[in-house]
């Protein structure tokens, strides 16, 4: 995997081509639950403006515009791939409330306070554990106080499923952002940020977490 000039984690332009036909494989046909898990914090009418980290070829993205666009609101995604950014504009093309930068998690151009809710999904295995804090406080700065952030991620298994699953993604990638992932780094980033804790809502296959964390209103 390349790493881009803008950050040292893993971006994926060398996947870009094909990236849309191998994530559902890899999720064993999950990828639409687990979208769908995502969509049911843009349901509150309050959420007018939603963050999008690590957003790849914005599938998902596209999605929470088309819901956005419905109460007049907008969505941005950020990737540090511009392969994968550009099949997002594409897909995008004909979403006005939708928009796509080139962008590392690490060093967000957004000002204090700028969004409702933040997603991430996939994302935080890509990076080691000083970039995942990085990232994380980035995503709390831009965040409105009260709002949410969703990470959905590789996380340490509970189950045997969940053990074959993860370390066969360790040993075929040879990544140790993975590895990480497993002997829960993600979840310790997560505490020493400036979130300072999480809620674990929802698991899938065994070793996939789906993390809600709170910016509390200061």
């Amino acid at each position: 995997m390349k790493t881009s000039v803008l950050t040292r984690g893993r971006t994926l332009d060398h996947v870009a081509g094909v990236y849309d036909l191998l994530s559902p494989l890899m999720l064993f046909g999950q990828e639409e639950r687990i979208s769908l898990q995502c969509m049911e914090f843009m349901k509150d009418p309050g959420v007018l403006s939603v963050l999008d980290i690590g957003c790849g070829t914005g599938t998902l993205t596209v999605e929470i515009g088309r819901l956005l666009a419905e109460r007049g609101g907008r969505v941005s995604g950020i990737d540090a791939a511009p392969k994968m950014i550009d099949i997002a504009v594409r897909k995008a093309s004909k979403l006005a409330n939708v928009y796509f930068d080139v962008v590392p998690a690490e060093s967000l151009p957004f000002l204090e306070d700028s969004f409702d809710c933040a997603v991430s999904t996939f994302f935080f295995h890509h990076v080691d554990r000083e970039l995942k804090v990085r990232a994380l406080d980035e995503a709390f700065r831009v965040l409105r106080p009260g709002g949410t952030l969703v990470v959905i991620d590789v996380d340490t298994p509970t189950n045997v499923f969940g053990q074959l699953c993860a370390w066969a993604g360790y040993f075929l990638f040879q990544q140790e952002e993975i590895r990480e992932n497993i002997e829960g780094k993600l979840r310790a980033a997560m505490r020493e940020s400036r979130f300072g804790s999480f809620e674990i809502i929802r698991r899938y296959q065994g070793y996939i977490s789906v993390f809600m964390l709170k910016k509390g209103n200061v």
